[in-house]
């Protein structure tokens, strides 16, 4: 038997789901109990847990969704990657040399220098480049009460400062951690 996490959603309700993460941010709508679990599913699973479900969702709403703030990101992995691939960036390099325990790489995105052309070349629909901001869901319910997190969950992801892109190596920078013998 398999012991993996197997997570599954229909078509439908992965556009419902894409649809409400859309508009939390950009219609301040109320966070859906699918939504949430979608999420805390997401923070909980492990890269090797992760399954096309997930990555349909993000891929719906990083075609879908432009972010009005812009800031730097970075990404600790173990190696380089493929370009495309959908993945978890934190706004901290402090949280992506934790992650990292300085090995390996790490990618640095400039958000600002990246989406400068985006809404003039792209529609709705068909954004190559974006982000999605998780944190800023989770900081907007722990404003409001939990919104049915855990406090402990949002205690623990807050901190994480984590944003959602696809990898495009072609506009992003790659460094390997190199430890400081000063």
């Amino acid at each position: 038997m398999n012991d993996k996490f197997q997570y599954r959603l229909s078509i439908n309700q992965k556009d419902e789901i894409a649809q409400n993460l859309i508009d939390i941010l950009q219609k301040g709508t109320e966070i859906t109990k699918q939504t949430r679990e979608f999420i805390i599913n997401w923070c909980r699973t492990d890269a090797s847990e992760k399954r096309k479900a997930f990555y349909d969702v993000w891929d719906i709403v990083l075609k879908s969704y432009l972010p009005s703030k812009r800031p730097v990101l970075f990404r600790a992995c173990d190696r380089i990657g493929k370009n495309g691939k959908i993945a978890s960036f934190t706004g901290r390099l402090e949280c992506a040399r934790r992650i990292s325990k300085g090995k390996g790489s790490l990618i640095v995105c400039d958000t600002n220098e990246l989406l400068k052309y985006e809404k003039q070349f792209y529609k709705k629909g068909e954004y190559k480049h974006t982000f999605y901001p998780l944190i800023s869901v989770l900081e907007i319910a722990k404003a409001k009460g939990g919104c049915g997190f855990t406090e402990r969950f949002l205690s623990e992801f807050i901190g994480e400062d984590e944003y959602i892109m696809r990898v495009d190596l072609g506009n992003m920078y790659s460094f390997r951690w190199r430890k400081n013998d000063l």
